[in-house]
């Protein structure tokens, strides 16, 4: 069966077809809807609208392939969100599709089965608005947490300037994810870290000097090293000098010091120097489990 996931994140809405032949095709639009959540903690009317256009624009996409089923998932920003049940309104009058909310943990758990391929490893997930992390083997996940930790939830919270500036950041989230990661502190360090989304992807990237963020990327070691001088190297520049780095798009400029910050500081308390790329996400295992007739909830 040709089935698509749509899955709408805290800075981008992603889409995954898969075709009965073994064909996929995998879009991302750059939604911000995190940006979108107001003082009082609701999507504005502006950012559901605009988001729910390119659901629409991606479903007609996917059933013009042949997808035959089109499922529709959000994460944090819409966990977050005060007035969700509007936008899962607005959502269905405009795409017909129902919205279904990923709870924190089950957004861990689908990032470890898409990216782990059976390895004892640890699955790392820096979003837009949390932070997801996984340890397990080919047996499956033993523990999984998510953060309210996200590359554009930082920079709400605090614009960086300066070393000191994303220094303090780094301090502020060990201080915060130090309780969130006690599921973890009892348990043997994995020996690999995986890391997917934006944040690690980029990273991989720009380590690479390729504007390409697709499955070539796979198993990119990235050390800590060039996190560290990457960090470094991108706080004085401008937003512009930042979207003329190789690999870097432009619409990850303004928050990649922040997901640096979030990602740098994982490292920090589980003492990994360096982290492999995963070129799979949570739409893989989101596909996968509907395949196999397994429940995503």
């Amino acid at each position: 069966m040709s089935i698509a996931a749509i899955a709408i994140g805290s800075n981008s809405t992603r889409m995954l077809v898969r075709l009965d032949d073994g064909r996929e095709l995998r879009q991302r639009a750059y939604t911000h809807l995190f940006m979108g959540l107001d003082s009082s903690g609701q999507l504005t009317d502006t950012a559901m609208a605009d988001t729910a256009e390119v659901i629409d624009a991606m479903k007609r996409q996917a059933n013009d392939l042949g997808a035959e089923r089109v499922y529709l998932y959000a994460t944090s920003a819409v966990r977050d969100a005060g007035n969700a049940q509007a936008f899962s309104r607005l959502l269905f009058a405009r795409a017909g599709l129902e919205l279904n909310v990923i709870p924190g943990e089950t957004e861990a758990r689908l990032a470890f089965e898409a990216a782990s391929k059976g390895r004892h490893c640890a699955v790392l997930d820096i979003g837009g608005g949390s932070t997801e992390l996984s340890y397990g083997d080919l047996n499956g996940v033993y523990a999984a947490v998510s953060a309210q930790e996200g590359a554009s939830r930082l920079k709400c919270e605090s614009e960086i300037h300066t070393l000191e500036d994303a220094e303090r950041l780094r301090h502020r989230v060990r201080d915060r994810l130090r309780p969130v990661f006690q599921p973890f502190y009892s348990l043997q360090r994995p020996p690999v870290l995986v890391g997917i989304g934006g944040t690690c992807t980029t990273g991989a990237a720009i380590l690479r000097c390729t504007s390409s963020h697709g499955q070539e990327l796979d198993d990119t070691e990235v050390p800590r090293s060039f996190l560290e001088g990457l960090l470094e190297r991108l706080i004085p520049l401008t937003l512009e000098e930042r979207a003329c780095i190789p690999g870097m798009f432009a619409s990850r400029a303004p928050v990649m010091p922040h997901g640096l910050c979030i990602l740098l500081a994982v490292m920090d308390m589980t003492g990994f120097n360096r982290y492999l790329l995963g070129a799979h996400n949570n739409l893989d295992a989101i596909i996968a489990r509907k395949l196999k007739g397994e429940p995503i909830i």
